[in-house]
């Protein structure tokens, strides 16, 4: 049997095991608006059930807000700074920030805190903000949904909170 087929070598490269790497699954995902009013606060479904936990990141999205408007995190640093910032760790979450300076967006994401300690899930934790990024963008920029009104702002939302259902 050649090394390629061994079932002693799944999850290997050349025989040598790869490092295990924590999925990045996101505790919660708020979407801020550029006058500081909370667009979603979403909470995935395993987590959605316990209202202490729905409110603990409610409460981590409010307190990120005061984040972006504070000195120390300065959007106009330079071109070489990640996009993506930590604001803090609370409660076993680390809560990170990014944002939209074209649109005023401010997106807020809370990881487990054990995703936050190496290299390889910092990636993780990158490419999850640019696919929400890019999940609020096509279903803002859908010519369908107009969100100059508030039922609209509702229909958005909840196209916001299904497509987000659908990913995380």
């Amino acid at each position: 049997m050649s090394q390629e087929n061994d079932p002693a070598n799944a999850g290997s490269i050349d025989g040598r095991l790869k490092e295990s790497v924590i999925p990045t699954q996101p505790c919660f995902i708020s979407l801020i608006d550029e006058s500081n009013i909370p667009l979603l606060i979403f909470v995935p479904a395993k987590d959605e059930k316990d209202m202490n936990e729905v409110l603990k990141y409610n409460v981590f999205s409010n307190t990120s807000i005061d984040y972006f408007e504070s000195p120390l995190f300065d959007w106009t640093s330079l071109e070489s700074q990640p996009s993506v910032k930590l604001f803090f760790q609370l409660e076993g979450v680390a809560v990170f920030g990014m944002l939209v300076r074209p649109t005023g967006l401010k997106i807020i994401i809370g990881f487990p805190q054990e995703c936050y300690d190496d290299e390889e899930n910092e990636k993780q934790i990158r490419e999850t903000f640019q696919r929400v990024k890019q999940i609020y963008l096509r279903v803002k920029l859908n010519p369908f949904i107009n969100t100059s009104n508030e039922d609209s702002r509702e229909r958005l939302v909840s196209k916001l909170e299904a497509k987000f259902n659908n990913e995380f």
